[in-house]
């Protein structure tokens, strides 16, 4: 009736109504479309309202929405715009719940700050939500806690301990402050300063207690050390290692290669050279690095990162491409290079790691190292030994007897290609290629395909046994397929094994023979077993018969991608690679 009365107003041009005619109808109608009705979806963002609709439904929403936001972004006539956060009216304040019962409602709980902070004449608030006036009562001159937390964790960075050393906490129950004057001095000034955090670095850096030397002196190692093991009187400098993304920095500081540029997008912390506050940190995929270097974990609160010292860190130093192209840029230097006299390279490279010059003895073993690592110079790597194999999947076509199309398959699980890390997978289902056979696909369209590349014009025969080992299913169809020549053979085998031999075929650089397997007909128990071996023939020998010159053997040859072998460092970069792993270039001291 309501819709009935919406549209003929509507036919009519005259003003919607307001209610209906029918007391009992209106009063359906009152349940049904009132403003607080449980049966009316707030006008809000479906994130909001997702939980009202099925499953089908809200997929359905999302994909509209992703067609708007497509469709904003890419038309030429749309304004710039961007997202923004806007506040949302409170639905009323909150009760308590007594004995925390939701049918026993109790007092109203206006939103309001800490009582502990704020006194007893705080005043609840009225703008909204009242996230804005929390947020201006936290950052509040009036509230103590604030800047004391603050300055207590800056100090905690520059020091290695704060002057409370709980940095999150400030209760009752937490470590008194060494210095509670200090500490009460120092927010005082931050605030004045208008919390200023670059004001406050520039006044610890040049203060006295940060500029001590972090040695002992002998004369003062029995009775202050004794009376204060931990250094919180400040008598000395505490030594402290660089944190990952401090230490990621320094490398290319020291090469000059650091890119101070502000702003921007993420980038990856290793495949860019831009500073590591702009690197991208992926919380589900948090690369293995992070964690040996106690990275901070980024689904937690984190007040203090813990320190630990394992071997893998001296191994990433040792072993970590990142590593050893820092020690290639600061050799290649134009400042470096043109340097004639060794014992000036050596005093170069200190100033540039560690901003001094080297002791005579130090000079002297530097360069001693240098004139053995030349002496004792490895030969480059051989390189790996040509694959000439491939492997994916394709639909093979009987009538035009040749492939519709290959495609990779894209997951190496270190004994089997396949679609992913789990298999069948999502994608791409039982497709599987081993070094002995494999599966074949899901369907026609999936059927896995052994490739081989010739890597010149020669004369090859072609040997294997295919083998489906299992009375279940219908068995699998095996094809050879020449790229120019088309098919060469064909077989199908269910509970059996047949011989798929080629006496000799030719090919030129470049051309591939394939070795298809699909599941004929229906999918089960579709493992097969097939490892082709290709020999290139002899043809000058042929009055007295073919003579073998190389083997492709598809089981022996079976593996991943192969990784590019890098050449060792030279010698000069060997020694820059030494001095960037001792301490004194990964400590603050």
């Amino acid at each position: 009736q309501w819709q009935a009365a919406l549209a003929l107003a509507k036919t009519n041009n005259t003003p919607p109504p307001t209610a209906l005619s029918d007391p009992q109808a209106e009063v359906l109608r009152q349940v049904l479309h009132a403003a607080d009705s449980p049966a009316v979806v707030p006008n809000e963002g479906i994130v909001n309202t997702e939980l009202l609709f099925i499953s089908k439904a809200t997929e359905e929403l999302w994909k509209l929405q992703g067609e708007v936001d497509r469709h904003l972004i890419r038309t030429p006539v749309s304004p710039a715009h961007a997202l923004i956060v806007s506040d949302r009216a409170p639905a009323g304040n909150p009760r308590v719940f007594l004995r925390g019962d939701p049918k026993n409602k109790g007092d109203e709980v206006p939103r309001q700050f800490l009582q502990a902070i704020a006194g007893s004449q705080r005043q609840p608030f009225t703008q909204g939500s009242g996230r804005l006036e929390l947020a201006r009562a936290i950052a509040s001159a009036d509230n103590p806690l604030t800047a004391r937390v603050m300055v207590n964790r800056i100090w905690l960075h520059h020091f290695g301990a704060g002057l409370v050393k709980t940095a999150s906490d400030f209760g009752l129950r937490a470590e008194p402050p060494s210095h509670p004057e200090l500490l009460d001095w120092l927010a005082r000034r931050f605030v004045a300063e208008g919390w200023s955090v670059k004001a406050m670095h520039r006044l610890i850096v040049t203060s006295a207690a940060y500029q001590q030397a972090s040695q002992i002196p002998n004369s003062e190692f029995r009775i202050p050390n004794l009376k204060d093991p931990d250094n919180r009187l400040l008598w000395r400098a505490n030594r402290q290692r660089l944190d990952f993304e401090e230490m990621r920095d320094s490398l290319l500081a020291a090469t000059g290669e650091l890119d101070s540029q502000p702003g921007g997008k993420p980038v990856d912390m290793f495949g860019s050279k831009r500073r590591s506050l702009y690197g991208l940190v992926d919380r589900q995929y948090l690369p293995g690095v992070f964690r040996i270097f106690d990275f901070a974990n980024p689904d937690l609160h984190i007040p203090q990162r813990h320190e630990t010292t394992v071997s893998q860190q001296a191994l990433f130093f040792l072993n970590n491409g990142f590593v050893a192209d820092r020690a290639k840029a600061l050799v290649v230097r134009k400042d470096f290079a043109t340097l004639s006299s060794q014992e000036e390279k050596v005093r170069a490279l200190y100033r540039a790691l560690y901003q001094r010059d080297p002791t005579s003895g130090q000079t002297t073993a530097a360069v001693r190292f240098v004139a053995e690592a030349e002496a004792n110079h490895p030969q480059a790597p051989k390189p790996p030994p040509e694959n000439q194999w491939r492997y994916g999947y394709g639909e093979y076509d009987e009538t035009a007897r040749k492939l519709k199309g290959f495609a990779a398959l894209p997951h190496f699980t270190g004994k089997a290609w396949q679609g992913g890390p789990q298999w069948p997978d999502a994608k791409l289902g039982w497709a599987q290629i081993t070094a002995e056979g494999g599966h074949a696909g899901d369907d026609l369209k999936h059927a896995v395909i052994r490739r081989w590349i010739a890597p010149r014009d020669c004369l090859v025969s072609i040997a294997g046994r295919i083998a489906h080992e299992t009375s279940a299913g219908d068995g699998v169809r095996a094809f050879i397929s020449h790229s120019r020549a088309g098919q060469l053979r064909t077989a199908t085998v269910h509970n059996s094994a047949e011989e798929l031999r080629i006496a000799s075929t030719a090919v030129k650089a470049g051309d591939t023979i394939d070795f298809i397997v699909d599941f004929r007909a229906n999918l089960n128990s579709d493992m097969f077993t097939w490892s082709p071996v290709l020999t290139e023939l002899n043809t000058a020998a042929a009055a007295d018969g073919a003579v073998t010159e190389k083997q492709w053997d598809a089981k022996k040859d079976f593996r991943g991608v192969d990784v590019p072998v890098l050449p060792p460092l030279k010698p000069w970069e060997q020694l820059v690679q030494v001095l960037l792993s001792a301490n004194e270039f990964y400590f603050v001291d």
